[in-house]
């Protein structure tokens, strides 16, 4: 399993904006988060991904708001 495929099973695919849904792009997010290139992102690094990143904060409003 990919970690597009994670995030696209943990956030429903109407809940994504439609570019995200494009192949490798999740894991493209998911590789800037992770900061230590260990394959999971922390708290943390997810705090600073969220911090310099405004792209990273749109994603995941975007999905809030939608709910």
């Amino acid at each position: 399993m990919t970690y597009g495929m994670f995030f696209e099973q943990a956030l429903p695919e109407n809940c994504l904006p439609a570019d995200i849904t494009e192949p490798g792009k999740l894991d493209e997010i998911f590789d800037r988060m992770d900061a230590s290139s260990d394959g999971k992102v922390t708290f943390d690094e997810f705090k600073a991904a969220m911090q310099r990143d405004s792209s990273l904060q749109e994603v995941l409003l975007s999905s809030l708001r939608q709910q």
